[in-house]
């Protein structure tokens, strides 16, 4: 029995069957034993013996069919940047230095003066 299978029987959406109807009851007697003896003891009381019950078998309750609804659209929220941060900064560096060297030789264009 995986968690979601038990979770459903509390939800009642489904039942057990068969042989797993009969350990599922088992084992919530034994929890609420469990439990009385807990209670029990911590008020310093002896628990009174555990009383039989007869499995009463919940009622299942048929559902109608619903057309599944189409997925919703996915939304991409607090997308990670495929690029690591330190291959950003090197390429800021790398962007800041061909600007300087072009503004440079611009410089040097523009201010010597032309040959004779």
């Amino acid at each position: 029995m995986t968690p979601a299978t038990v979770r459903s029987w509390e939800c009642g959406r489904t039942a057990p069957r068969g042989g797993r109807r009969e350990a599922y009851r088992r084992f919530l007697a034994g929890l609420a034993q469990h439990h009385a003896v807990d209670v029990a003891g911590s008020a310093g009381v002896r628990p009174a013996a555990p009383v039989p019950q007869k499995a009463v078998a919940p009622e299942v309750v048929p559902r109608k069919a619903v057309p599944p609804s189409p997925p919703p659209p996915v939304r991409v929220v607090g997308r990670v940047d495929p690029v690591p941060p330190g291959r950003v900064r090197r390429l800021r560096v790398l962007g800041a230095a061909a600007c300087a060297w072009s503004l440079a030789a611009l410089w040097v264009v523009l201010t010597c003066p032309p040959p004779l």
